[in-house]
């Protein structure tokens, strides 16, 4: 598994590479190949990005690192399937920016551990599933509806980790500073 992000002090680094999951088949594709792609070419962003898009149901024999090489390959863009196997993971990319309703379908735990294996640290959504959420944070991707720290992270600004605690209840911000329930655990 994949280890947490560059941290400086109580902030966190992240790869300025971001991966918007767009109504473009041609955004995710020129992201995937290493183009930065500003937020206003990538709109408008996919809504309802279900579980079954993040780990379609045929690569769920898997669950270790393996589902690394999967996520988002059951993506569809106008027709289109933009995330070939391993794209993802070979990217470098650490963060994905999706529209509304995030991580719907499903409360695939698998769908959370493919993005980590895959090198995702932060998904940056209007809204979350609640259970995918939850996923999220305790397997240790951290998430928000802020925006904003896109323009930061493109700045090579580390983001103080409260950033990702706003509206969390006290054992949620444990686990998330934690980097994630199994972490969190082994010091409870």
């Amino acid at each position: 598994m994949p280890a947490l992000p560059p941290t400086t002090g109580d902030a966190i680094r992240f790869s300025p590479r971001v991966l918007f999951l767009s109504q473009s088949p041609e955004v995710v594709a020129r992201a995937l190949r290493g183009e930065r792609v500003p937020l206003d070419e990538a709109q408008p962003l996919r809504d309802d990005i279900s579980t079954d898009e993040i780990t379609p149901i045929a690569i769920l024999t898997h669950y270790d690192e393996q589902l690394g090489r999967y996520p988002y390959t059951g993506l569809q863009v106008q027709g289109q399937r933009p995330v070939a196997p391993g794209a993802l993971a070979r990217s470098g990319i650490e963060v994905v920016v999706a529209g509304k309703r995030y991580g719907k379908g499903s409360s695939r735990e698998s769908s959370p551990l493919a993005e980590l294996s895959a090198g995702i640290r932060l998904i940056v959504a209007e809204s979350f599933e609640r259970i995918y959420q939850q996923n999220c944070d305790n397997i240790g991707i951290l998430t928000t509806t802020d925006v904003s720290v896109l323009d930061r992270i493109a700045a090579g600004e580390p983001i103080p980790i409260t950033e990702f605690l706003k509206g969390r209840d006290a054992l949620t911000q444990q686990i998330i500073r934690s980097g994630g329930l199994l972490a969190f655990s082994k010091f409870a």
